[in-house]
């Protein structure tokens, strides 16, 4: 009996230690994991066209859809039956005419809000008009993206990329726009006010009072999470979080250290007269996503070397207008996990995966179809999550 003690002592020691040196295995580092999208669920929606997810509702229920060929607007349910479908582009009492420059969230389980160039217009599930919010100034759009994360809803205030308040005083780029500008606007659902904030942050290469940038190097994306935004803009590799309680002076800057990014440097303290194709192929930072577990998800083009360049030119015959495909096989990039000192390699996306439409966690990802691949005669939207390949 005592024998058997000994040994039941023993044999539990040894599973112990066991347990004790798995759980303190080091870590594999973020640049060392290789992982993928993986595509684990669909909404299959009846419907021949080529659908967009831009959100799900927050109780989970609804999703709302567009079709860009033909501005419809669709609301299925979590199955895929169609709810409503009509469209609210063009000349109508309940209409918007102008361009909508990204995608419509959800307000509410009952509401969303589409931006548009002449203000934010918000409607019921059935599309009846409820409200237009509308700066005091006119929209100058440098980069207008149609399917882009334009706003983002939170406590009843919108936070936009709606450039414009300043074109009248300072243009649209410049020394002067550099120094006194600020990037995103807050729009009150309540009262309808408009709000500038953020300027350029000083640790930030666009706050330069000698160095001149166009505003294609510094268009603006952003997300929240929590009580922070965070932001980037196209042509920087870093990270700017700022707290929601202040825009001001109060935030950290993380550099993102891509392999190669080709950045824009200019010459002067004047903007360039006149547009080089040349720039179309610098490094982008073209989305962010705060993650929940404090990480980002970045999706970025590393841009062209001037040798580079050439060399799509020449594969090319030197016609500028048969250079994309040359340039897409030099221009590394895709999407990545920055955790605010280290990169993710590139993350490995199936074919059939088009556009990134919504991000809700680590585990649900949406992406539309990708129409190059694929001709059906219904509407997919994939819910991929990332795993370890």
């Amino acid at each position: 009996m005592r024998f058997n003690i000994i040994l039941f002592s023993i044999l539990l020691g040894f599973l112990v230690a066991c347990g004790e040196a798995e759980i303190e295995k080091p870590k594999e580092s973020l640049s060392e994991q290789q992982l993928k999208f993986e595509i684990y669920d669909s909404l299959v929606v009846d419907y021949l066209g080529t659908l967009e997810l831009m959100d799900v509702s927050p109780d989970g229920n609804m999703v709302l859809l567009t079709d860009p060929n033909t501005n419809s607007i669709l609301i299925t349910d979590q199955k895929g039956e169609i709810i409503e479908n009509y469209k609210r582009f063009g000349e109508g009492p309940d209409n918007y005419s102008k361009d909508r420059y990204g995608n419509a969230l959800f307000i509410n389980s009952e509401e969303y809000l589409i931006p548009v160039t002449d203000g934010l217009y918000r409607y019921d599930l059935k599309g009846n008009l409820q409200k237009v919010y509308k700066p005091d100034f006119s929209y100058f759009p440098t980069l207008i993206i149609y399917n882009g994360r334009s706003i983002k809803i939170k406590n009843e205030k919108v936070y936009a990329l709606y450039g414009g308040r300043y074109a009248d005083e300072f243009g649209r780029n410049g020394i002067e726009f550099q120094k006194n500008s600020t990037q995103l606007e807050i729009i009150d659902l309540n009262t309808g006010e408009f709000e500038g904030i953020i300027p350029f942050p000083q640790s930030s290469k666009f706050s330069s009072s000698s160095k001149a940038y166009s505003e294609l190097d510094f268009f603006p994306n952003f997300d929240l999470q929590g009580d922070s935004l965070f932001l980037v803009f196209r042509n920087e590799p870093r990270l700017f979080s700022y707290h929601i309680s202040d825009f001001g002076s109060s935030y950290t800057t993380k550099n993102i250290p891509f392999e190669s990014f080709v950045e824009k440097e200019p010459e002067g303290d004047k903007v360039p007269q006149g547009f080089s194709f040349e720039n179309l192929f610098n490094g982008t930072i073209n989305k962010v996503f705060a993650m929940e577990d404090g990480n980002f998800l970045i999706d970025y083009l590393s841009g062209l070397s001037k040798e580079e360049f050439n060399q799509a030119m020449n594969e090319a015959g030197g016609d500028i207008n048969k250079i994309w495909p040359f340039a897409r096989e030099l221009n590394e990039g895709g999407y990545v996990l920055f955790d605010g000192s280290q990169l993710s390699p590139i993350i490995e996306k199936p074919e059939i995966l088009g556009t990134l439409n919504k991000y809700v966690s680590k585990n649900e990802i949406w992406f539309s179809l990708n129409f190059s691949e694929a001709e059906n005669d219904y509407s997919v939207i994939y819910k991929t999550k990332i795993v370890a390949k």
